[in-house]
């Protein structure tokens, strides 16, 4: 009976995982436009230009970035759980070495909230980018 116990729990947990990570993903696909960002030694607040129209669209595994529907760049990214440097275990988007610097992963977690998704970059003096979902055909 021990046994069963022991492994119906570790199937529980095994699946648990699996699904937080799919709905991870699940929920950050589609495309989503720039509408401001904040952080930065001095706190400065950076809302949207009428010049310049961000666009980030992310599949399973591939995140395209759009400038005034332009498609910019196109790099993978995974959803990991990592140990965040503002406190706690939490999602991140993580770009392989090379995608965005030589020798560094980009390393970012996120949030969303309704149709809004947060961007920080994990470094003390980083920003906090702020998107809002949108309709593919919208841009």
């Amino acid at each position: 009976m021990k046994k069963l116990f022991v492994l119906i729990a570790v199937v529980l947990f095994v699946s648990c995982n699996n699904d937080d990570k799919e709905s991870s993903v699940n929920n950050l696909k589609g495309s989503w436009i720039f509408i401001g960002a904040s952080g930065g030694i001095t706190g400065s607040t950076f809302p949207i230009t009428t010049d310049q129209q961000t666009v980030l669209e992310f599949s399973d595994t591939t995140l395209k970035t759009y400038i005034n529907s332009n498609l910019v760049s196109t790099h993978t990214y995974s959803i990991q759980t990592k140990k965040s440097i503002f406190g706690g275990i939490r999602k991140m988007i993580v770009t392989p070495t090379g995608a965005v610097a030589n020798d560094i992963d980009r390393v970012q977690s996120y949030e969303i909230k309704g149709e809004k998704l947060y961007l920080r970059d994990e470094c003390f003096d980083c920003y906090t980018a702020e998107y809002e979902k949108i309709n593919p055909a919208a841009f």
